[in-house]
């Protein structure tokens, strides 16, 4: 039976039709946010389903929720395997059109954020992989991208974000978040979702919770 499943996705995947809509036009793409500088997108793609070909028009990221063994396929080109591990960050150039196919029993999401421009980012921004429990994923000419990991009980300090960001919740628990100069704030973080923050802003983050919390933090230079 699972051969049979297997041959009827990789037919209706060659058999698809070679046209594509523009990234806000596909059903499983959902606007969340959007100003001069990113866009971001909820990507929910059900068991067994597929995007439509559709089109990046700028440089974008996603930040996969959860593990996923995928289907892609670029537009004129041949269907490929997309493995990815839950808080994985990829970056791609723009234009590109392309759709992902699901053939897993659970729903695959991420979180996609286009680039649109560039809010002036300070050279002498300290990166946020040198304060504690932060590493870095990726950087380039465009963003740095760090993913803060906190088990129950460990805290980031006092620290400063100088760049204009976008954070993405890999994995959501009960934190502490504390401002400069105010009273600690509890907060639940909610798996997936995603915030913009355009302000330097100087905080800790400790994790109050049961449970480890993941964020992915993509900062635009």
């Amino acid at each position: 039976m699972k051969l049979v499943t297997a041959i009827l996705f990789a037919l209706s995947v060659m058999a698809a039709p070679q046209d594509s809509v523009i990234i806000d036009k596909e059903p499983y793409h959902h606007l969340k946010f959007e100003n001069k500088y990113v866009r971001l997108f909820d990507v929910s793609v059900p068991s067994g389903a597929a995007t439509l070909f559709h089109t990046h028009p700028e440089d974008y990221l996603f930040v996969s929720i959860g593990d996923a063994n995928l289907k892609a396929q670029v537009l004129g080109g041949q269907p490929f395997d997309l493995i990815l591990k839950n808080g994985e960050t990829r970056y791609s150039k723009g234009p590109l059109t392309h759709r992902v196919q699901n053939p897993e029993k659970s729903v695959f999401r991420n979180v996609t954020i286009e680039v649109l421009g560039s809010p002036g980012g300070k050279s002498d921004a300290t990166p946020l992989d040198k304060v504690p429990h932060h590493a870095l994923v990726l950087d380039n000419d465009k963003v740095r991208v760090s993913r803060l990991v906190l088990e129950p009980g460990q805290s980031t300090g006092m620290h400063t974000h100088s760049l204009s960001e976008v954070a993405v919740v890999v994995s959501g628990g009960t934190i502490e978040n504390q401002e400069s100069g105010q009273q600690p704030q509890r907060m639940e973080l909610a798996t997936g979702e995603s915030r913009w923050h355009g302000e330097k802003r100087t905080h800790s983050i400790k994790n109050i919770g049961r449970s480890r919390v993941e964020v992915v933090a993509i900062e635009l230079k």
